[in-house]
């Protein structure tokens, strides 16, 4: 009897020592953090003091927006003695989390932030691939509001409650890369988990601080073919009836063209090239909105991330519409006008012109709740 107590008792202390020694190996291996970011930055961003109430922030597309800030200024300005000054932190290579990480060292938040992005994502790796499962199940306990409280509460918690991942370290700058086909497919779903996570922070950070957050969706020229046709959506059969639509559109009859390629769209899903032609030929036939879904369907598909897509434009009014938060659809606004005008004038910028006038719609929202 007292070697089956004493066994049963070396057994519950091997537990105990294991369960502990578990939990201290997790505690020691989890930094402190309350939403699971699987990157950290391995410096806090020098310290920045605003000279402006209106920061505009962003990528490459935010760097391009905020050359028109004078025209914003303006607009915001009528009947005003002195002119309201608009600043800009937008860079190329800043994805949303450099983005969120520079605002941390704002000695000051802005009265109005506007943020225009999500064009270069991908562009920077910020987390091991091999991880992906524990980040999804990371994201998933921090989706729990009862655990999100507990951690806002306890930040200390997170050591214990998050599975352990070796987070990427990343510098001052941005080490960009062009992103091909089999890494894509592999971050793709974590990519766009992370994007409306750190959109998500902004939003929230914005409210503590008082500020207004202005959200705009960024503009895709539809009359640009996808980059890459991702392998697994195309075999020969697909290719051989490409051809022939080719062929249809070369024999200028653009209805049969339209008839096929409206069966091939059904008939094989997720191709970008074909969800390309058919929206062209939709666009040639006057069908103006199927065009654009279905160009915006192609740029979703595309298999080499070179720009922003419909994807993350659908994240940004999503999050703007669950969180309250004021919403400029430039994307919807340069649509709007695709079928009348020369829109772009290179594969990502809009004409100069598509700027003023918004740079014009969004001071005077800006005025109106100013109440200047």
């Amino acid at each position: 009897m007292k070697k089956v107590l004493s066994l049963l008792l070396l057994t519950v202390l091997v537990a105990l020592v294991t369960g502990g020694y578990l939990v201290f190996d997790r505690y020691q291996k989890n930094p402190v953090q309350v939403v699971p970011y699987p990157y950290t930055f391995v410096e806090s961003a020098p310290g920045i003091q605003l000279d402006a109430p209106i920061l505009i922030t962003g990528d490459r597309m935010g760097a391009y927006f905020a050359k028109f800030k004078t025209e914003l200024a303006a607009a915001i300005s009528v009947n005003l003695a002195k002119p309201i000054q608009v600043q800009s932190l937008a860079k190329e290579g800043n994805g949303l989390h450099r983005t969120l990480h520079e605002l941390k060292s704002l000695t000051q938040w802005p009265q109005i932030l506007i943020y225009q992005g999500a064009s270069e994502e991908f562009a920077e790796s910020k987390f091991n691939p091999a991880e992906i499962a524990k980040i999804n199940t990371n994201f998933k306990r921090y989706s729990d509001d009862r655990i999100e409280t507990f951690l806002i509460l306890y930040p200390w918690l997170s050591r214990l409650v998050y599975e352990p991942i070796h987070q990427v370290k990343l510098g001052a700058t941005p080490e960009l890369k062009q992103v091909e086909e089999p890494e894509y497919l592999r971050r793709m779903e974590t990519e766009f988990l992370l994007y409306e996570q750190q959109l998500i922070q902004l939003v929230n950070q914005s409210k503590d601080r008082n500020t207004l957050l202005i959200l705009t969706t960024t503009p895709i020229n539809l009359d640009i073919p996808p980059k890459k046709v991702c392998e697994f959506t195309t075999t020969t059969d697909i290719e051989t009836e490409i051809l022939d639509l080719r062929e249809l559109l070369k024999k200028n009859n653009p209805k049969a063209a339209y008839a096929k390629s409206s069966k091939l769209i059904n008939q094989y899903s997720g191709n970008a090239l074909l969800l390309y032609i058919h929206g062209q030929v939709a666009k040639r036939l006057g069908y103006t909105d199927e065009a654009a879904q279905s160009l915006l369907k192609s740029t979703a598909y595309d298999c080499r991330p070179w720009r922003t897509t419909e994807v993350y434009n659908s994240i940004i009014r999503k999050v703007a519409k669950d969180h309250q938060v004021l919403l400029f659809d430039f994307a919807q606004m340069i649509t709007n006008e695709w079928t009348q005008n020369t829109t772009f004038f290179d594969e990502i910028h809009p004409q100069n012109l598509y700027y003023d006038q918004g740079m014009k719609q969004l001071g005077m929202v800006i005025k109106r709740i100013l109440k200047l």
